[in-house]
């Protein structure tokens, strides 16, 4: 197993960092171990998009990594402690004065990608051993 720590700036887009980096590294299969921050935008899907201005503490982040797609749920609570969580959606923004800590797994023993699934008619997780 790899071990991949991320320090995330300013600014940036969570989702979309995630993504760049899962492509940058080469990531046949990653997740995150931990993620903690401060967000000044939130975007989150539940059954609606949400997308909200003002400051965010990650409290929570879980999910899959690879070249085809990045499934990460975030939970975050507002400055009064209130929890809100969902799918990571592009459009969460780290605070312009905070960062983003993450560390993530990865293990080239398997390969993941993300493919259109017939039954749910997302696209889902796929596994398969790199040695397959």
């Amino acid at each position: 197993m790899d071990v991949i720590p991320v320090r995330l700036g300013p600014g940036e887009d969570l989702k979309q960092s995630l993504q760049r980096l899962a492509i940058r590294e080469g990531l046949t299969s990653g997740w995150v171990m931990t993620c903690v921050g401060s967000l000044s935008r939130i975007t989150l899907r539940l059954g609606e998009i949400l997308v909200a201005e003002g400051e965010y503490e990650i409290i929570s982040a879980a999910g899959t990594l690879s070249p085809t797609g990045v499934h990460v749920h975030l939970a975050v609570a507002d400055p009064k402690g209130t929890l809100i969580g969902g799918h990571l959606m592009a459009g969460c923004v780290v605070a312009e004065h905070g960062t983003v800590e993450l560390v993530l797994g990865a293990d080239p023993g398997w390969r993941f990608s993300r493919e259109r699934d017939p039954v749910t008619g997302f696209d889902e997780l796929t596994i398969i051993p790199a040695r397959a």
